[in-house]
Parts: C-alpha cells; sequence; structure tokens
C-alpha cells in the first residue's frame, strides 16, 4: 500500500470511529451521511468531495453503514485499491494526451517539412522552365543572325534587314546575360536545396566541380589568348 493509499484508508478509519463514538446502534443512525460531511467538513475539508464520491460509488449510503457494518474494513480497502488503479489510470491517460500531442506535432513538423521541400522543388523547376524557354529563343536568334549574316556576306542584305540584323546582336548579349543570370539562380537553388534536405555530400562533390569549371575556362582562355599572339598571364577565367 503506497503512502496515498495509506492516508486515504486512514481517514476512512478516523470516519468510522467517529461515527461509532457518535452513534448508539444502527437504528439511532441516520439514513444520510450528514455526519460524515459534516465530519470531513472539520477535518479534511480539501477531501470531503473526494472521499463522498468514492464512498458513494461502492454503495456506501449512510452514516449508519459505515459504523456498523462488519465488513466495512474490507470495502474500505476495495476503495483504497480503486483509488489506486483509477490514479493509475488517470496517469495513463494523460501520458496518452501527452504522446498524442507531441505525435501530432512532430507529424506536423514532418507535413511543414515536406511542404517545403515540395515548393523548393517547384521554384527549381520554376528556374529550369525559364532557362528551357530563353534557349528556345536563343536557337531563333542564332537562326535568324545566320540568315542575315549570310545576306551580309554576300552583298544582299536590304537596310531594313541590316538594322534589324543590328538589333540580333543586341538580342544575342541580352540572350547570353539572362542565360548567366538564369543560371546562376538555379546553381544558387541547387545549393541551398542540397544543403537543406540531405544533399550534403553531393553538395561538397558539387563545390569541387565548381573550381574544375574555373579551371577548364581559365585553360580555354590561355589557350585562346596564346592561339591569337596575345599575354595570356591576365585572363578572365582568373577572376
Amino acid at each position: 500500500m503506497s503512502s496515498e493509499q495509506f492516508d486515504l484508508f486512514l481517514i476512512l478509519l478516523k470516519l468510522k470511529s467517529y461515527l461509532v463514538s457518535l452513534l448508539d446502534s444502527p437504528s439511532s443512525g441516520s439514513e444520510s451521511m450528514d455526519i460524515t460531511e459534516e465530519f470531513l467538513d472539520r477535518k479534511f475539508p480539501e477531501r470531503k468531495e473526494e472521499i463522498i464520491e468514492l464512498l458513494t460509488s461502492f454503495n456506501i449510503n449512510s452514516d449508519a453503514q459505515i459504523a456498523f457494518d462488519e465488513k466495512i474494513h474490507h470495502k474500505f480497502k476495495e476503495i483504497v485499491r480503486g483509488r489506486e488503479k483509477a490514479f493509475h489510470l488517470s496517469s495513463i491517460l494523460e501520458k496518452f494526451h501527452i504522446d498524442s500531442i507531441e505525435e501530432t506535432v512532430k507529424e506536423r513538423r514532418v507535413e511543414e517539412f515536406r511542404n517545403a521541400r515540395d515548393q523548393k522543388l517547384k521554384e527549381i523547376v520554376s528556374v529550369l522552365l525559364q532557362l528551357a524557354r530563353i534557349w528556345a529563343q536563343r536557337s531563333d536568334i542564332e537562326s535568324d543572325v545566320d540568315n542575315f549574316s549570310l545576306l551580309d556576306e554576300e552583298n544582299l542584305i536590304r537596310p531594313e534587314e541590316e538594322a534589324h540584323l543590328g538589333r540580333l546582336g543586341k538580342d544575342t548579349s541580352a540572350s547570353f546575360e539572362s542565360i548567366s543570370k538564369i543560371t546562376q539562380l538555379y546553381l544558387e537553388q541547387l545549393i541551398e536545396y542540397y544543403f537543406k534536405y540531405g544533399g550534403d555530400l553531393s553538395l561538397s562533390e558539387f563545390i569541387k566541380g565548381l573550381d574544375e569549371f574555373k579551371s577548364i575556362v581559365r585553360d580555354k582562355y590561355n589557350e585562346l589568348f596564346k592561339q591569337s599572339g596575345l599575354d595570356p598571364t591576365n585572363i578572365r577565367g582568373d577572376k
């Protein structure tokens, strides 16, 4: 019996002793629990409602029953055991409720993680679609440039076509610039995705690859400068 059980059992014994001292016989006893309530009000007010509820739940409904029932001690023990079981059940339910809340929070965090990851994927796909559109436009620009350049070489180009060829040159520069910027944006998005969503090992290899790209560009500039008879010591690939 735990200390809490013992305390409750002791209160019930004191209640019985008090009622026996007041009542001479079962016939003189009250059919209500007025004396019991009065005793609990004076001695254990903080536990009155709990004890009255426990007594009635075990069909103990009068002062006389408590005072003169020969088996009342056994019922007191049942009450104490039942109170402890109820306490343990309450603890289990409370723990289950807490666990349930924690599980809900965990599920919500997982869902938020998935939503954020899916949103990032959509952003990356959107950037790639933009890049694909610009490359498609690039193909049309280069085709027009080739056609008008051929006319220019044959001295067959008309003034309005020559003006259009000049505009195509500006479109070509703008197209290259757009491709570079959107590619840079894609790489930034890719790095962020790898970093946040478990691609850290791939990210490490990717960064090494970027360094290799710089080396490749530097070598190409170096070779181009040599072929042109220029000094390759200060080339754009070194920046």
